[in-house]
């Protein structure tokens, strides 16, 4: 008894579900596709483009005929901030005899080395890098808690590499 109760629900659900897609428009040219968003090529600075998404979203308005209409297409500005894609630096194993601790040690004090050098750079371009941002926010004169906060960033970049050379000139 349970079974026919099941089955006879399922199938009132499937025969309303059907009915309902029915009385959608058949056309696929009533609903558009959403455009694709630009392609940002490496050689231009991602993180100053801001993209155009149009999509055209199917809303339905009621006519006198029960006929459906699309509202005109609506434009959302989306920043792009995508790092450049470069070949990946091979990475350097441990060649040396295991059982040799001193010679493990001097291998983990390089790659310590390397890495602080590199958050170095790194710092180094970011910090340009805000600080252009910086005054053009300045120049469009934005909200001074959100000058205060970038700066605070800057700062915050600034003393920590500033930290990595001094500990870098006592290693060497």
């Amino acid at each position: 008894m349970k079974l026919k109760v099941l089955f006879s629900s399922i199938v009132i659900g499937l025969i309303i579900a059907l009915s309902w897609f029915s009385h959608l428009p058949m056309s696929p040219s009533t609903y558009t596709e959403i455009n694709a968003p630009k392609t940002v090529h490496s050689s231009e600075n991602p993180a100053a483009k801001i993209q155009t998404i149009e999509t055209k979203t199917p809303v339905l308005t009621v006519n006198s005929r029960l006929k459906t209409t699309l509202i005109s297409p609506v434009k959302t500005h989306v920043k792009v901030d995508i790092p450049p894609i470069s070949p990946t630096k091979l990475k350097t194993t441990f060649t040396g005899d295991l059982d040799d601790h001193d010679a493990y040690l001097a291998y983990e004090s390089e790659q310590e080395i390397a890495l602080k050098t590199a958050y170095i750079q790194a710092a180094k371009e970011k910090v340009e890098l805000l600080n252009s941002w910086l005054a053009r926010g300045l120049e469009a004169k934005i909200d001074q808690t959100q000058i205060e906060f970038a700066k605070e960033k800057i700062k915050a970049l600034e003393q920590l590499s500033q930290t990595l050379e001094e500990e870098l000139k006592k290693a060497s």
